[in-house]
């Protein structure tokens, strides 16, 4: 009778993955006109010809469907009809879908192209537009492509990144922490505190550091912004800032920053203004139901929703900020719900980045699924792989998927996505329960988790805090919890020197270089079963075991010999049979050959 504990929970995707609310999500997205970025390629390039995908469900008869674009900010544009392609049919709404197809003609570089797309109910002068079903071409969604080289930049590739939540990371030589019991309160961490820990950080492998807000908010964890361009005085001063950027980059580390669009603090003195008077000139930031009544991020009051269409003043107000912070050195930016915005918003986002600093490196956390994920394709650069999270953590710390359900999963991901679109990795983060909390404590349970980041493509993020250890008192989803606060403990500085997993991540980023697991090598599975899984990338080769029982797995590949890379010891083939010992909840790597 097995002994393992009852799984935590966990709710990524807001429990999108669950038929019965996938179910009308999806039907919602087949019903009317609908567009949802469906372009090939979909990071075109100058000189692209684009075909641009639409669909209309069979609620209304449509007569025609027509795309308007222009290359003028629609000073001026041009009209073309679209074409009828697959009529199909969709079993979950229930109706027929017809597709239909444009081409767009080429574009030369720099091109910022906006476009529109309607179809005309069938015996009327009505147009009904995607995605928004607007009544108007004046108040239909807007659509953006920039034709330029927009690649993610080398770096990104080659990062291993370090989350650091700076109120709960350290509060500097000589100054204590303010307290640290109420985790809904400030704790103390500060800007000089990140600095001093460059070193350490470095010397665990890591290239790049990921601050969690640093501007001015009332808030201790900072999404609710109240002044883009000034630092939040309880983290330090600009000067501050400054150093722990010079500092970075001393040490060869990149510094990203986490950026929140969608939303703002009721105390942002452009919302104080507006909430205040109808004729404000700040009323057009913000998106009024009727005022004084507001739209807000999840129904927050403190945290009202930005107008980020085409046009709006906003919209200038934030590319300004990314490109302020840029100028004073930062590398990147996270980008909060970025599936908040309209996408076309994070197209003009990356112009403004790449135009003070072309390489750049824009990620946004998009949890949604796949489809919508790669649709930003042309815009940032990618999506931090909450899919892939979510699959770590079924099989490892959870233990729901069979490792054969892993392999089927990791065999598509990466071939699901356009070349070069970034997939940031990680097990855990400050939304969702740390990945040692929900595996039970059991640390060679995360090991294996660990080791499985670092050998696949996505760049590696770690969150602040499992080198020690630190895990949590109760999980975000227990009654009475407070929610993701409940992760976001204050890090222990104590007994640094004999952090437990401080080597091993160290050790792990001395991998992933030497073999060359950063660049773009296929995976390929070499056995797997629900228990065992043996991958290749390149000449390294990563086998696993999650029995509670030693395993001896046969692989079958054409080579005479692997040496095991921790312990130097060489399996040779047996009649030429090579097999591979692993003790329980295991994961080992071994070489083919020697890396360069």
């Amino acid at each position: 009778m097995s002994t393992r504990p009852k799984p935590i929970l966990d709710h990524i995707f807001g429990d999108l993955d669950l038929p019965k609310n996938s179910a009308p999500w999806l039907i919602e997205r087949s019903t009317g006109v609908h567009h949802a970025y469906r372009k090939q390629p979909l990071n075109p390039q100058p000189g692209d010809a684009v075909v641009l995908t639409a669909s209309t469900s069979d609620d209304q008869p449509f007569a025609e469907m027509r795309l308007w674009f222009s290359t003028d900010e629609w000073q001026t544009h041009q009209t073309m009809p679209m074409s009828k392609a697959n009529l199909t049919w969709d079993s979950l709404r229930w109706g027929h879908v017809q597709t239909w197809l444009a081409q767009l003609p080429p574009q030369p570089e720099g091109t910022l192209l906006h476009y529109k797309l309607g179809a005309r109910i069938e015996g009327t002068r009505r147009w009904v537009y995607a995605d928004n079903q607007a009544s108007s071409l004046a108040g239909a969604d807007n659509f953006s492509i920039w034709y330029a080289r927009n690649h993610t930049p080398d770096w990104a590739h080659e990062a291993i990144v370090y989350q650091v939540f700076v109120d709960r990371f350290n509060p500097g030589q000589g100054q204590a922490w303010r307290q640290t019991q109420d985790l809904d309160h400030p704790m103390g961490g500060t800007l000089r505190g990140v600095t001093e820990k460059l070193d350490t950080l470095r010397g665990m492998g890591f290239n790049a550091v990921w601050l969690t807000p640093i501007f001015a908010s009332p808030s201790h964890h900072g999404y609710d912004t109240s002044n883009y361009l000034s630092i939040n005085p309880r983290l330090g001063s600009l000067a501050d800032f400054d150093a722990l950027v010079g500092k970075a980059h001393q040490l060869g580390m990149r510094v990203i920053l986490d950026f929140v669009a969608n939303h703002c603090s009721d105390h942002h003195p452009a919302f104080v203004d507006a909430l205040r008077d109808p004729a404000s000139p700040y009323h057009d930031w913000f998106i009024w139901q009727s005022w004084p009544e507001y739209k807000s991020f999840y129904n927050v009051r403190s945290m009202p929703e930005m107008d980020l269409r085409h046009g709006k003043p906003a919209r200038q107000y934030l590319l300004g900020a990314a490109q302020y912070w840029l100028k004073r050195g930062v590398d990147g930016f996270r980008l909060d719900y970025a599936h908040g915005p309209a996408q076309d918003f994070w197209v003009e986002f990356q112009r403004a980045c790449r135009q003070v600093n072309p390489h750049c490196w824009t990620f946004g956390e998009i949890v949604q699924p796949a489809d919508r994920q790669a649709s930003f394709a042309g815009g940032i650069d990618g999506s931090l792989d909450f899919l892939l999270c979510q699959a770590l953590r079924l099989t490892f710390a959870q233990q729901t998927w069979s490792l054969m359900r892993l392999a089927g999963f990791l065999q598509s991901h990466y071939a699901y996505y356009p070349p070069r679109f970034s997939l940031p990795a990680f097990i855990d983060n400050h939304d969702m329960n740390r990945f040692l909390f929900a595996a039970h404590g059991n640390l060679q349970l995360e090991l294996m988790a660990l080791q499985l980041l670092y050998f696949l493509p996505g760049a590696p993020i770690v969150y602040y805090g499992t080198e020690a250890g630190l895990s949590q008192h109760q999980s975000i989803h227990e009654g009475g919890a407070l929610g993701f606060d409940e992760v976001r403990l204050p890090m222990h500085w104590e007994g640094e020197k004999d952090f437990p997993l401080s080597d091993f991540l160290q050790q792990l980023a001395q991998l992933r270089a030497a073999w060359h697991l950063d660049s773009p090598l296929p995976l390929n599975i070499l056995y797997v079963d629900d228990q065992a899984l043996v991958m290749q990338r390149g000449a390294l080769l990563l086998a696993l075991n999650r029995a509670d029982t030693s395993q001896t797995i046969p692989v079958a590949l054409s080579a005479d010999a692997l040496k095991d890379i921790c312990t130097d010891e060489v399996l040779a083939a047996q009649a030429g049979k090579l097999q591979l010992t692993l003790p329980p909840l295991s994961a080992r790597f071994f070489a083919i050959n020697e890396p360069c």
